[in-house]
């Protein structure tokens, strides 16, 4: 759901996987994590995004367990452009491999 600068996202990781991750896709920002809430901003720059991860039960699919966890992404200062840019890179980060 998109809501101006703020959404939310529905994420196939547990919340740990997802902060183990998260330092590849903060590439060029300044990261700072505190329990489920990272913080990532430019270095003197005017851009910021809040994300807050919230766990979520695991899926059940007969006997397999997948994990996953909300997302909430707040974004400050960034333009329309800035915002897509970032998100595209952010999910190259995340995509998982297959065949």
């Amino acid at each position: 759901m998109q809501e101006g600068d703020c959404f939310t996202r529905d994420m196939g990781y547990s919340a740990a996987e997802f902060f183990r991750i998260l330092p590849a896709a903060a590439r060029g920002y300044e990261l700072t994590v505190t329990g489920h809430r990272a913080v990532l901003s430019k270095p003197g720059g005017r851009q910021r995004l809040t994300l807050t991860v919230t766990p979520l039960p695991d899926r059940r699919l007969a006997m397999m367990r997948l994990p996953h966890a909300e997302a909430r992404f707040a974004f400050t200062g960034f333009s329309a452009a800035e915002r897509e840019r970032f998100m595209r890179d952010f999910d190259k980060s995340y995509q998982r491999g297959g065949g």
